[in-house]
Parts: C-alpha cells; sequence; structure tokens
C-alpha cells in the first residue's frame, strides 16, 4: 500500500520529497512499508484477540450465538482491512518513475474499423446489443483564437471490436448514432464524458443517456483529482497508455485517418472499457462480501447504486 501517496496531499508529498533530498524516493518507500507491516501486524494481532476472546466466551457460556457474533465481528474487521488495501490501490495516482517502468498498453486480436456508410447500419445494430460501450470523441484542435472546430471522431468499444464514425465520411448519417447513445439500456463508459456529452448535444442535438465517467468513479472512493486515461488505465490496467500530443493536436476531420490515429481513437474508447471491467472484478468481492458478514456497505452507495447491476455474482 502507498499510505504516503494516499494519506498525504500533493503539495505535502512534494515538499517532504525536497526535505528529503536525492534519497527522497528511498526513504518513502520504506516509510510505505513500516506502515503497511504496522497495519498487518494490527491486523493480525486483532484476530489472535478476538480467536482468545471466542475461546474465551465459548467455555464460558458454551452458546453457539457468542461464537457466532465474535467470528462474524472478526470477518468484518478483515473485511474493513482488506477494503482499505483496495481503496488506497484504487484512489492512489501512480508517479511517472513509476509510470515509466509499466508495459504498453496493447490491444491485440481486437477488430478496429474505420466505418463506412455502406456498414453503417449493420454496425449500430450490432452496438445495439451490448449492454456495456467503452465510449470517447475526438475534434480537431484549433490553433486560431475563436475558432472552434465540430466534433469530428465518435469512437464506440466492444469486448472485442472499436468502431471510428468519422463526420467527414458519414456526413447526417453521424447523427443516426442518437439510437445508440441515446439507448439508457447500454451503459456508455469513458474518461471525461462531460465535454463529450456537451459537444454531442450541441452540435448535432444527440443526449447521451446511461454514462458512467471513470474520473467520477474513482473519486467516489477518495481520489482527490481527476485520474485522466493514463492514471486510470495504469491503476486498474497495470500498463502504460501512451498519449503523444502530436496525434492529441492532429487533424481528425482528415480523411483518410492515418494508422496512428486510428490506434489512438480506438486505444482510448477500449481502454475505456477493460478499465470499467477491471473496476467491477476489484469491487464484486466487497459488494457481496459486506451481506455475507452483516457489515455496514464499504463501497459508497452513490457507486454502489449505478454498478449494482453489473456486479457478478460469486459463488
Amino acid at each position: 500500500m502507498k499510505l504516503m501517496k494516499y494519506c498525504i496531499s500533493p503539495s505535502k508529498l512534494a515538499w517532504l520529497r525536497k526535505e528529503l533530498g536525492k534519497d527522497a524516493n528511498g526513504l518513502i518507500a520504506a516509510m510505505d512499508a513500516a506502515g503497511t507491516a504496522y497495519l498487518d501486524k494490527l491486523n493480525a494481532s486483532t484476530e489472535v484477540l478476538e480467536g482468545e476472546q471466542l475461546e474465551g466466551e465459548a467455555g464460558e457460556t458454551d452458546t453457539p450465538t457468542n461464537a457466532k457474533t465474535q467470528t462474524q465481528r472478526q470477518a468484518q474487521r478483515q473485511l474493513a482491512y482488506l477494503w482499505l488495501q483496495q481503496r488506497i490501490a484504487l484512489a492512489t495516482r501512480i508517479d511517472d518513475a513509476d509510470m515509466a517502468a509499466l508495459t504498453a498498453f496493447e490491444f491485440q486480436q481486437i477488430h478496429i474499423e474505420v466505418v463506412q456508410p455502406s456498414e453503417f447500419d449493420a454496425v449500430v445494430a450490432r452496438l445495439q446489443a451490448e449492454q456495456v460501450l467503452g465510449f470517447d470523441t475526438e475534434t480537431r484542435a484549433s490553433f486560431e483564437r475563436g475558432v472552434q472546430h465540430p466534433l469530428s471522431l465518435i469512437q464506440i468499444a466492444t469486448a472485442d471490436a472499436c468502431y471510428l464514425f468519422q463526420h467527414a465520411i458519414l456526413g447526417e448519417q453521424f447523427t443516426q448514432l442518437k439510437t445508440v447513445l441515446e439507448d439508457e439500456n447500454i451503459l456508455k463508459v469513458g474518461v471525461g464524458l462531460r465535454s463529450d456529452a456537451q459537444a454531442l448535444k450541441r452540435q448535432w442535438g444527440i443526449n447521451v443517456a446511461s454514462k458512467l465517467d471513470l474520473n467520477w468513479a474513482l473519486a467516489q472512493l477518495g481520489a482527490e483529482k481527476e485520474m485522466g486515461t493514463r492514471q486510470l488505465v495504469a491503476t486498474l490496467l497495470g500498463t502504460r497508455i501512451d498519449k503523444p500530443k502530436k496525434i492529441t493536436l492532429s487533424n481528425w476531420q482528415h480523411v483518410p485517418l492515418s494508422g496512428a490515429q486510428i490506434d489512438y481513437a480506438a486505444a482510448d474508447a477500449l481502454a475505456a472499457l477493460m478499465c470499467f471491467n477491471a473496476l467491477i472484478t476489484q469491487l464484486t468481492p466487497f459488494y457481496h462480501a459486506s451481506s455475507a458478514t452483516k457489515a455496514a456497505p464499504l463501497i459508497p452507495s452513490s457507486l454502489a447504486a449505478p454498478l449494482a447491476k453489473y456486479f457478478k455474482d460469486v459463488e
């Protein structure tokens, strides 16, 4: 657990690094290790103490009720400790050094398609069969004051494919994505969705319904500021996604898009869906465990409520 990064504000951590000098990384790592060891010891000693209490009470009263109560308390404490570890792991930002050491994000065996007018209806029908979609958009950057370009590209990902809808190719057909994006039965997941949704409503009259911003989701777990795609991919997938500015600021209205543009655009939508699936996987045990141990819910209701239907049953 990176206790120092989680429990100390970025400004205080920066001050601490300055004060510690060249040995800062090693000393901070040592403090993290000591804090983790202390919590592990505290957790272990709690288990021993409760075990002794359990034996004593069982010997004195010999009632199954007391034994069951103590067992539940012990399980609740253990669960709370595991949840602390999980929440710290999800809410702690990864620094540049750790980020650089991660392997690159890859999406092999994924079908990527720049949708042509003749394929549009078939692709939309395919998307309407999904429960959750990765979602992102791209807009051509403006380098002139007062000039703003319209949204150029919509990327929508499934588990095994990513479809790129380019306005320069589709024209008015572009607005027919309304049937997917306004479908309340299909969850659209992405990063920084507010600006995407605003642009779609302003320019095309599309009101994106049933959406989950992963930045918002991590904030419910304690992240102090927006994580962004690179942080989310590192935290949830353990990989590094590169976002070169040359591609970010490129002309997304150009036909055809370059291979680098296609890979960049597809990666954002695919990463969003993969991050969502990873988040669900990591939260599911805690969602169900609270009920099993009769403990108070661990996942904030603001997050648990919209995600409830996606938590898989555990055996």
